[in-house]
């Protein structure tokens, strides 16, 4: 992701300690994503999939931490961001099918519960802030 980025234009590379080479934008993937763990809002395994809806939906080209496909995604997150605790392929693909509309005025056919449907679209609002502000 991170040369591809880079390729684009879109991402500047930074030294870091988890790699000599991780670009910016995965550097801020990589801290929301252990900030989001650290802080126990990834109650679920599949959680992880709101965060990949919300980065779909805002991206404005396809080159901005736009995924083609939850095998990308969670290929993504596993490998290169180091979260092991990610639900398998089908659950992830589950669980995208069941969200619809667009943030943060999403709604899914899984659940009617307001509060659960509030908190997966406050996941992906805290998820927004960590990444924006970095470190």
């Amino acid at each position: 992701m991170a040369l591809a980025l880079q390729l684009d234009g879109l991402a500047q590379l930074a030294e870091s300690d988890s790699s000599p080479q991780l670009a910016v934008v995965d550097e801020r993937m990589k801290h929301a994503l252990d900030t989001l763990k650290q802080e126990n809002r990834l109650v679920h395994k599949y959680d992880y999939i709101w965060i990949m809806r919300y980065l779909n939906e805002t991206s404005t080209k396809k080159g901005d931490l736009f995924f083609p496909s939850v095998n990308s995604y969670r290929e993504y997150v596993t490998t290169f961001m180091g979260h092991d605790q990610v639900a398998g392929l089908s659950t992830l693909s589950l669980y995208y099918s069941y969200g619809d509309g667009h943030f943060p005025e999403w709604t899914f056919s899984d659940t009617r519960d307001a509060t659960e449907r509030l908190r997966r679209v406050n996941l992906a609002r805290r998820f927004a802030v960590i990444f924006l502000k970095g470190r």
